[in-house]
């Protein structure tokens, strides 16, 4: 198949996006971490420190390290500081936001909690670092892994909570399906990055229960559930989360489920083991649900954020992390479907590339995070540009094995030739 993702014009594109994103990301560095990044490019210091998105900056800069780009060793370093310093609890625990004080040391913010959202960026972080060559994430990796099997592991239904209040230690009883699929994410890495199986079942775990719910809700997702792993109805007592309602299902998890699911089949196959019969009919179930439902021609195109229980748009604006997780499933999909239907895959991948090139970016490096339907820049949920991740995933997953993730892949294809890179 003449894959679009093979094509070498479009990976010079991808790699030159890449380093620009980095340079344009490596803004963000602040006296502890990575700070939330405006759209103009300046560091908006009047936030506490976000462990999540100071976290996802340091898992850009250790791909940038292992893809030799120069300068970005000190950026990993950096965020491997704030991650085992301001960040940490007195219980061993990490808070989600802090407000630092000195270069060692924070003060939670008011109401602090313990986020599961947080931590699964920081075991991805700590993973990349370590594929990346830094050693001293190895030990942080593991207290990462200590306070899953303390805190946030939930065996019974085989996925994880979703925030602790830390002055009191109570649970919240919402489970969120956006952050069981970030986690299985980070626990492929950080099974790539140590080699011990039980990340990998976790992982694998996960998306078995992702498959289940795809199954009872006709493969349109939600994103809230209760404790049980029922969906909040619309009439549920939650305030919207990121312009996410009770009963509303988002495309944009469809994508990542699809692709995470039809990676881990690879991931088996390549180890010679069966996968679950269910998997690549689960996966191609919801890629054509989250197609069918998402991908709208009016206005400027592209694929709406949710839709509410009448699946009838609820909120119609085009983040950039959709269109990233499309075009990204349909490139693993393409890898394990029927030929005939990988064809239609890679012409999905090229609209959503094209879609990406003409409305979510501002520049070289410069991926605007939410598009009006008229096109113009919306800030509903996002402000700025805080987040580099999901492009860098997207813009560096190339045409290596489906089987490896991106930061496994990266690690193993090891520095290029230097090209005059700099992070910052």
């Amino acid at each position: 198949m003449n894959a679009p993702w093979n094509n070498e014009d479009l990976r010079r594109a991808f790699d030159a996006d890449f380093d620009a994103l980095v340079a344009f990301a490596s803004r963000s560095k602040a006296r502890v971490g990575f700070a939330f990044l405006r759209a103009d490019g300046q560091v908006d210091l009047g936030r506490p420190l976000d462990a999540r998105i100071s976290a996802r900056m340091a898992h850009v800069f250790a791909l940038a390290q292992m893809r030799g780009t120069e300068g970005a060793a000190h950026l990993v370093s950096h965020g491997l500081a704030a991650l085992t310093g301001p960040l940490r609890a007195a219980n061993g625990s990490w808070y989600a936001e802090v407000v630092p004080t000195s270069e060692t040391s924070a003060t939670p913010v008011p109401r602090a909690v313990f986020s599961q959202r947080a931590q699964s960026a920081m075991i991805g972080a700590a993973a990349a670092a370590l594929l990346a060559g830094h050693e001293e994430a190895r030990a942080l990796l593991a207290d990462l892994d200590r306070d899953q099997d303390q805190r946030w592991w939930d065996p019974r239904s085989g996925s994880v909570r979703e925030e602790i209040e830390a002055a009191t230690g109570a649970p919240s009883p919402l489970r969120r399906l956006s952050t069981n699929l970030d986690t299985a994410q980070a626990y492929l890495a950080a099974w790539e990055a140590t080699g011990e199986r039980a990340w990998f079942d976790r992982a694998r775990s996960i998306l078995r229960l992702v498959g289940e719910i795809a199954a009872r809700c006709g493969f349109a997702l939600p994103d809230l559930y209760d404790e049980e792993w029922r969906p909040l109805p619309a009439s549920a007592d939650q305030a919207p989360v990121e312009l996410i309602r009770p009963g509303d299902t988002l495309p944009g998890l469809g994508f990542k489920a699809a692709r995470l699911i039809g990676q881990v089949y690879a991931i088996l196959t390549h180890m010679g083991e069966k996968p679950g019969p269910w998997m690549i009919d689960t996966a191609t179930a919801l890629y054509e649900r989250a197609l069918a439902d998402g991908w709208t021609d009016q206005g400027v195109g592209g694929i709406v954020y949710t839709l509410d229980p009448a699946g009838e748009v609820a909120a119609p604006q085009r983040m950039h992390w959709v269109v990233c997780e499309a075009a990204s499933a349909a490139r693993v999909l393409a890898e394990v479907v029927d030929p005939s239907r990988a064809q239609n895959m890679a012409v999905d991948y090229a609209r959503a590339i094209a879609w990406a090139d003409s409305h979510a970016r501002a520049g070289m490096g410069r991926w605007i995070h939410e598009v009006a339907p008229d096109g113009s820049v919306s800030m509903r949920v996002w402000e700025g540009r805080p987040d580099a991740l999901t492009a860098a995933r997207m813009l560096a997953r190339g045409s290596a094995p489906i089987y490896l993730t991106v930061t496994g892949a990266t690690a193993r294809a090891g520095a290029p030739s230097p090209r005059g890179r700099h992070a910052a």
